[in-house]
């Protein structure tokens, strides 16, 4: 899952960045004179003390909610699975002694009076194993990237808090003795020198390099991306116009409030769809933002290699020795690569000779430190090395990747069986009529387990708000909230279930997991909807929603609801998220200039529309074939087997395919947060009639999900 710390960024990564600024800071590298500490190859948490309490916080949710004690981390669901809830359990362990040694005036003078400083730091050693082999179990806290949470734009900034942070560096020895005896120690993060480069022809071949591609001046990454991407676009592309360029351009660049795909080729014809798809879909754009970035990093790379050259690292005993275990790993690797012939085959020699392209031969591995962390101008940037090619490969030679199996021999593997190499999709669908402070709280959740996220919204009206204002509703707070990675898009079918069906089938899903929005208090039945849609997506694996369910976060509040304010002139500010909340005159006007008195009474209907949908299901023809045999001709359909008269009755009175899809979009949509309040059930397909009690049972999920 996704933590605090986000992405910690190479100097390409950072679209803002002038050409300028990078040339500073590379000077400034070789000069030796950026301050920064080593990178270690560990699990990231961050740390704080609240109510009395040491708190850990792995994602921006655990922090808003004030972090999580000891209870709450045994509970959590680890990928690494039991290995990486050991690690996290006993750090944690050693942290709550630690802290717990100082008064409480120090622990203000750390955390600050209100508690909400939470400490950038680290879990390494024998304990939390990853290609390094460290010494010792280290919990280190890091020097910078400290966070808090703002609940009023329900954010994370940066805190820079030099005098806590060298209170911290008084009482460290303290952390040290405290944990004595436990697995872990508690220290700081160990400073690192970069080699210094004196060699000005170096550096400045680097700097040349660099500008040859056309990256000069003040020029940004951004910039620098889109002058590259337009001519390809025009060249390749030519049947769009100036305009639609641009809306392609800035969706593979995925800038905030691009349009989707569907936007962009709405009325074309349907070769012209699947040519625009290839490009704009997530796998192509990041395929071509990598090819256009490579001649900007490779000699960052290159300098980086000489930066890092011999460093050795503060946390392994014997840097020679495990210098040359990961050098014969490697070369390990490079042979099972090359000689590999199974599924994927090219796909695994190009991962070989990309990172070739960087590591030029296993030899060129001569330290063990991951990298140099530091900061600049409020960004923190990483300097990786020869590392991360090397990263790459054994990964590839442990885990494999989408299709490509692990190729390391059984007996030597000990790590987490799991393949999280491929791209995790979130869909979300749903009505959002309208859309309010749940639904973004659910999109940012998935967010943290996600790679993106896909939010459907139904295309039929609900009390006059139409589709059209849902999608501007949550855009306006995708963006108010400064969330990237999220798809929002109107789909062309009014059943949820129908639309993440077919959105599941897309070829740019092929290859990827998929995690259905689900409530974490659905009970199996989320489960029984994920196994459903697996059998009609081809492509994809469908993962357990309950695995990754929303928690709703404080007072749980509906669309339904929501309306019902509007219509009142009833106080909003509780359904509107917090980095939209000026904007609540314009949402009234939005959403009342659509909205309709609804005279039906919600839950009065619910029972009856639940018994409805979850009974069986045909086409109009099978419901007249089976009226005739509730008669007492009795005669066989072209063949098919007479009913009994109890089926022919159950069947003749049974809905048709259309009145079941547009009951079962009204079900599946009601609720307060997007998912499958309903089985996914395929037309034509025969399903027995449910009994009252599991009928109940479905009426208790839905409502829960309501929070009625």
């Amino acid at each position: 899952m996704g933590g605090v710390a986000g992405h910690l960024a190479h100097l390409y990564d950072n679209r803002n960045l002038t050409y300028n600024k990078m040339a500073e800071i590379l000077q400034k590298a070789a000069n030796g004179e950026l301050i920064g500490t080593e990178k270690t190859d560990g699990y990231n948490i961050y740390l704080g003390f609240v109510d009395g309490r040491a708190r850990a916080a792995r994602n921006k949710g655990d922090m808003s909610r004030g972090g999580m004690t000891m209870e709450d981390l045994v509970n959590r669901k680890y990928k690494g699975g039991e290995k990486s809830k050991k690690a996290y359990t006993k750090a944690f362990a050693a942290y709550e002694k630690a802290v717990n040694s100082l008064n409480d005036e120090e622990k203000a003078s750390i955390f600050g009076p209100a508690g909400d400083i939470f400490y950038n730091a680290e879990i390494q050693g024998p304990v939390a194993p990853n290609v390094v082999n460290y010494d010792e179990n280290v919990l280190s806290i890091h020097h910078m990237g400290h966070k808090r949470y703002i609940p009023e734009t329900d954010s994370l900034e940066i805190v820079d808090n030099e005098q806590a942070s060298k209170f911290l560096d008084n009482v460290i020895d303290r952390f040290e003795q405290a944990t004595a005896n436990e697995t872990f120690s508690v220290k700081r993060t160990a400073f690192l020198d970069l080699n210094r480069i004196t060699d000005e022809e170096l550096v400045n071949g680097v700097l040349d390099r660099i500008q040859a591609t056309g990256y000069t001046g003040d020029m940004t990454i951004g910039d620098y991306l889109e002058n590259k991407l337009y001519p390809i676009v025009e060249k390749d592309l030519p049947q769009l116009d100036e305009n639609q360029r641009q809306l392609l351009i800035d969706r593979i660049l995925k800038k905030k409030g691009a349009p989707t795909t569907p936007q962009i080729t709405k009325g074309m014809p349907k070769e012209e769809k699947a040519v625009i798809s290839r490009y704009s879909n997530p796998k192509s754009s990041n395929l071509i933002i990598k090819k256009l970035i490579d001649p900007i990093e490779q000699p960052i790379h290159d300098l980086s290699v000489v930066l890092l050259r011999g460093l050795q690292s503060a946390y392994v005993l014997d840097n020679p020795s495990e210098v040359k275990r990961l050098k014969q790993e490697t070369k390990d690797a490079i042979r099972a690569i090359k000689d590999y012939e199974g599924p994927e085959q090219a796909a695994a020699h190009d991962i070989l000779v990309t990172q070739l392209k960087k590591l030029k031969h296993h030899d060129n591995i001569d330290t063990v430190v991951e990298g140099f962390v530091f900061q600049h101008e409020g960004q923190m940037y990483k300097f990786t090395g020869n590392f991360a090619p090397m990263n790459q490969l054994l990964g590839l030679f442990h885990y494999g990747r989408g299709k490509i199996p692990k190729m390391v021999k059984e007996s030597i593997l000990e790590q987490n069986e799991a393949d999280y190499s491929k791209e995790i999709v979130a869909i979300l669908p749903g009505k959002y009529k309208p859309a309010h402070r749940g639904h973004l709280d659910m999109i940012r959740h998935y967010l943290e387990h996600a790679d993106r996220v896909v939010v459907l919204i139904s295309s039929k009206e609900k009390d006059g708000i139409t589709s059209d204002v849902s999608e501007r509703l949550l855009q306006m707070y995708v963006r108010d909230a400064g969330l990237n990675n999220v798809d929002i898009e109107v789909s062309e079918y009014p059943s949820p279930v129908q639309a993440a069906m077919e959105y599941g089938n897309n070829p740019e899903m092929q290859g990827t997991k998929i995690i259905l929005g689900a409530s974490s208090k659905g009970g199996d039945a989320a489960e029984r909807f994920a196994g459903n849609l697996q059998k009609y997506v081809d492509d994809a694996e469908v993962l357990n929603p309950l695995d990754y369910a929303f928690d709703p976060i404080g007072e749980v509040i509906s669309a339904t609801d929501f309306r019902n304010a509007i219509k009142n002139d009833e106080d909003i500010d509780k359904f509107i998220p917090a980095g939209s909340k000026d904007k609540a005159d314009v949402i009234v006007d939005m959403i009342k200039e659509k909205l309709q008195e609804d005279t039906q009474h919600f839950l009065g209907i619910f029972r009856g529309l639940v018994e409805e949908v979850l009974t069986e299901v045909y086409s109009d023809k099978q419901r007249r074939w089976a009226c005739a045999q509730s008669g007492k001709s009795r005669k066989s359909f072209k063949g098919k087997p007479s009913l009994s008269k109890t089926e022919a009755d159950e069947m003749c009175k049974s809905k048709d395919i259309k009145e079941e899809e547009e009951d079962l979009e009204e079900m599946t949509g009601a609720g307060a947060v997007a998912g499958f309040g309903a089985p996914i059930t395929k037309p034509r397909r025969r399903e027995r009639k449910m009994d009252k009690k599991e009928v109940n049972e479905a009426i208790n999920y839905l409502l829960q999900k309501l929070g009625v």
